[in-house]
């Protein structure tokens, strides 16, 4: 079994720990499966370790015709349906699965990353009405939130450290330089203010993976305060499709620093499930939006998963 050597369990897609530890993913699966597979033949699109084919022969499923692209995921794929038996129920084909192939009466898949489309997810979904897809709505949010100018000029330098004061709301510059001054004196650190200019009125992109003097909050910062001002759901594949544009209103926002944070997600009747609670991280692409004088466009290419303004 010379292919276990070279299965990274910690970063290949299908079966990084990372993902196949996912409760919330593995949930949201769970429950939605449990309403269509029973007695069903199904077609699984990434087997990985096999999770969400044994949640569905766990809810009835009769038999599972699973694709697993990848020769070594295939072989550890063999493996574990060797071991447990399942070789009657579950049928691993090493293929890439597309939708030329005839559909199954319900298909699944999590082929999906942060932002959505990249692993391919678009190429699979169905022509039309022939098989169940689950989960079967896939979908992009831009949620906003008013910001603060020093927040917005954090996000902005993206400090590398958390010995910092940087309290988020705009207050006298000298109290905060004061208190680092202070920190300083007390703790192994150089006080590095950050930097205080006028920011530029228009569109400033951060990278969600650097860290900022906040860490990662400042992005759920529009989730918890803010709203949704622009959306769209695909469940279809259509071959014309390079990407989906989305115009966001900006009238109300002249004079005003916003957060713009793009969140990602896929849902199937009343289950909803945001990559961004889970192990994928926050999604790519978040902006800062200052004294905007034109509406916002925003493009979400369906073959790159790529966002841009």
């Amino acid at each position: 079994m010379s292919f276990l050597s070279r299965i990274d369990w910690f970063n290949h897609d299908g079966v990084n720990l990372g993902m196949i530890n996912d409760f919330m993913r593995n949930q949201f699966y769970d429950r939605i499966l449990s309403r269509y597979v029973a007695n069903q033949r199904c077609t699984d699109i990434g087997f990985g370790t096999g999770l969400l084919s044994m949640l569905a022969l766990k809810h009835g499923a009769d038999h599972v015709r699973a694709f697993e692209i990848d020769h070594d995921r295939y072989l550890l794929g063999r493996e574990i349906i060797q071991r447990l038996g399942l070789d009657n129920k579950i049928e691993l084909v090493n293929e890439c699965y597309d939708n030329s192939y005839r559909p199954s009466t319900v298909t699944f898949t999590e082929t999906v990353d942060g932002n959505l489309w990249w692993e391919g997810l678009w190429n699979s979904l169905p022509r039309g009405h022939e098989t169940v897809f689950l989960p079967g709505t896939y979908f992009l949010e831009m949620w906003a939130v008013e910001i603060p100018a020093s927040f917005a000029k954090g996000l902005g330098v993206q400090e590398q450290t958390n010995r910092v004061f940087a309290p988020g709301v705009d207050v006298d510059p000298a109290f905060v330089q004061t208190v680092n001054e202070l920190i300083c004196e007390t703790a192994d650190c150089v006080y590095n203010p950050m930097i205080l200019d006028n920011l530029t009125p228009g569109i400033m992109q951060f990278d969600r993976q650097v860290g900022t003097v906040w860490n990662w909050i400042p992005y759920m910062r529009a989730v918890q305060a803010g709203s949704v001002v622009a959306s769209y759901s695909a469940t279809h594949w259509d071959e014309d499709k390079e990407s989906f544009t989305l115009d966001v209103d900006t009238k109300d926002w002249r004079d005003k620093t916003v957060l713009i944070v793009p969140r990602l997600g896929m849902a199937q009747d009343n289950d909803r499930l945001y990559l961004d609670t889970g192990h994928w991280g926050p999604g790519e692409s978040p902006i800062i939006l200052s004294n905007p004088h034109t509406s916002l466009v925003v493009e979400h290419s369906v073959k790159t998963g790529l966002i841009t303004y």
